[in-house]
């Protein structure tokens, strides 16, 4: 089946040659495959060398309830839980990755710190790839009954899913430029994962991560990713990342794994690669996924913070905790 290349004419292309993300048939594919073995991945439903170590792990987000971050000023990082936050930069407001409930396969272990009903007057949602974990829709719907004149900005065809409850979005292809208001500039940028949202969907809208530039600051918004190249290209691109937001969950166990998220230690060898000042953890501690214990991914990255492998600064956030920026 041949492959044609595609993005949104509307918008501009930051990296000189991209012709598009390619597509087979209606499917978005990785610049790389993906070479999952079916037989690995039955293997790994049915035995867990962990699975002890899993059921009695005592691990909990910490968590600290507050709302009064929608009422501040100042620039900072709210982490909501898993890939959720709430930024502002210079007065602009974002949330990513809305996924504040649990669903039908996984139980949400922490509450978000506030009420979705405290979300008002947000300017963007951003939403980097169409998993349940990161694009709820009973989320997606609240936030888009409180805020009429939000705008979502998505990966391309992530428009299908969000058309119900808002005609307000931007979809946009890797290394894109999204319309912004003056003072911002968001990008949207690879990742190496994959999307679906029900049966028969399978990667026909896009995955990605993006990069947030406002008062002086830059933010990398990781997504859902696997190791790539792609960390090497966003660099080339984004010399100035102040703050890295990278996932650290879920990676086990790696036979299937090491195609959809990276490990702790790749987060940090990414934000190596990024240059970036700060590394803040995402993606561990709200859902059960993977199989490592549900402590495992902090108590590694804490690990490696103290062993001197983090170049910058370590962030790691209760849910509700505000990292001042």
């Amino acid at each position: 089946m041949s492959v044609k290349y595609v993005s949104n004419p509307a918008l501009p292309i930051i990296k000189k040659g991209w012709v598009g993300n390619p597509v087979r048939g209606r499917s978005f594919i990785n610049e790389k495959p993906a070479q999952i073995s079916m037989i690995n991945f039955v293997k790994s439903r049915l035995n867990n060398p962990q699975r002890k170590e899993r059921k009695n792990d005592p691990y909990r987000a910490g968590f600290c309830p507050n709302d009064d971050f929608m009422k501040s000023d100042e620039d900072m990082i709210v982490w909501l839980g898993h890939a959720s936050f709430f930024i502002r930069l210079g007065g602009v407001t974002f949330l990513t990755d809305p996924s504040y409930y649990s669903f039908p396969t996984r139980n949400r272990l922490v509450p978000i710190p506030c009420d979705v009903e405290n979300f008002k007057f947000v300017d963007y949602v951003l939403i980097s790839h169409m998993h349940h974990d990161h694009a709820d829709t009973r989320s997606i719907r609240k936030i888009f009954k409180g805020n009429k004149k939000t705008q979502a900005l998505l990966p391309l065809n992530g428009g299908n899913y969000v058309k119900y409850f808002t005609k307000n979005y931007q979809e946009a292809g890797w290394y894109q430029q999204y319309q912004t208001m003056p003072g911002v500039e968001v990008y949207f940028l690879p990742s190496f994962h994959w999307s679906r949202m029900h049966v028969f969907d399978s990667n026909r809208t896009l995955w990605g991560s993006f990069i947030i530039r406002g008062n002086g600051k830059t933010i990398y918004f990781g997504g859902d990713t696997a190791w790539g190249t792609h960390f090497e290209t966003i660099s080339e691109l984004f010399p100035d990342i102040d703050y890295a937001i990278l996932p650290i969950g879920a990676y086990t166990p790696r036979s299937v794994a090491e195609y959809a998220h990276i490990s702790p230690e790749e987060a940090v060898d990414a934000a190596k690669v990024l240059n970036a000042k700060h590394l803040v953890p995402m993606h561990f501690g709200t859902y059960p996924l993977g199989q490592e214990p549900l402590g495992e991914p902090y108590r590694k990255i804490c690990r490696l913070d103290e062993d001197g492998e983090i170049s910058g600064c370590l962030n790691c956030l209760d849910v509700g905790e505000e990292l001042l920026i």
